[in-house]
């Protein structure tokens, strides 16, 4: 099925949900697929932002204010 969308055109969710429905099962599976993965990518910290806060953490701990926390509370949060 190939969709067609006015895009100056806003849908609401409900528009958008029915329109998705219209689509066949595997292209709802895909779509699932796409939207899950988007998800799981928005959930995952950015490298740079990985990378910057290392850095940060280096600057702190040579300067004698890093600031710590007990391994037991690190680990309750995994």
């Amino acid at each position: 099925m190939k969709a067609t969308t006015n895009p100056n055109s806003t849908l609401s969710f409900q528009q958008l949900t029915d329109l998705v429905l219209q689509l066949p099962k595997i292209e709802r599976e895909k779509l699932a697929s796409v939207l899950q993965e988007e998800i799981r990518r928005d959930k995952e910290p950015l490298k740079s932002k990985i990378l910057d806060e290392i850095k940060q953490d280096l600057v702190a701990l040579k300067k004698g204010t890093l600031k710590t926390r007990p391994i037991k509370d690190v680990l309750n949060e995994l």
